[in-house]
């Protein structure tokens, strides 16, 4: 990559660190900002009492937080080159030719989901001035949309977002620059 690139790169996304403490980027001009990603929920066969309740949720938000945010969404390329090792290990252990056919069939099945498959992901950003904005947002997020911890399993309805880690953070910003870059 040439110094150009980067260069206009740190334009666009101005981003001078990631500040371990507060768990968020400072930006070059002193502001934070921080990116939760949004739990994905089935509308077409959720419960309809739920997802009302989601929608009332979301309009809370908007009403009660003061602050800068965005919507970002993204969409990625199906990886299964996991799935694909797997049954090509099968393939190579495999005495019965009966099987044969119906390995091929699914390494088939996983090498056309991994061509025209695309997985969607949502994310919100939220942007502070100061460590004050950063404390008064998250509490207000926390409260109204409720944030489901990194490494913590909860099966709470209200958790409609979640914080993901810093390696993914640094990813999401590198894409932003870069769309064809994956994200694992």
């Amino acid at each position: 990559m040439s110094r150009n690139r980067i260069k206009s790169i740190k334009e666009e996304i101005p981003v001078a660190r990631y500040d371990k403490k507060l768990e968020c980027f400072q930006k070059q001009d002193g502001s934070y900002c921080d990116i939760y990603q949004i739990v994905p929920k089935d509308l077409v066969n959720g419960d309809v009492d739920e997802i009302e309740m989601d929608c009332f949720t979301w309009a809370k938000l908007y009403k009660t937080y003061g602050m800068d945010l965005q919507i970002v969404s993204m969409m990625f390329p199906c990886d299964t080159s996991k799935q694909q090792e797997y049954w090509k290990e099968i393939k190579e252990n495999n005495e019965n030719p009966v099987f044969e056919p119906m390995i091929e069939r699914k390494l088939s099945e996983l090498k056309h989901r991994e061509r025209y498959t695309v997985k969607k992901e949502f994310f919100l950003m939220f942007f502070w001035k100061n460590e004050e904005e950063i404390r008064s947002g998250r509490k207000t997020v926390d409260t109204t949309m409720g944030i489901r911890r990194l490494g913590t399993s909860s099966n709470a309805v209200s958790e409609l977002v979640e914080e993901i880690p810093e390696k993914k953070k640094r990813q999401i910003l590198f894409k932003f620059a870069n769309k064809n870059s994956q994200i694992f």
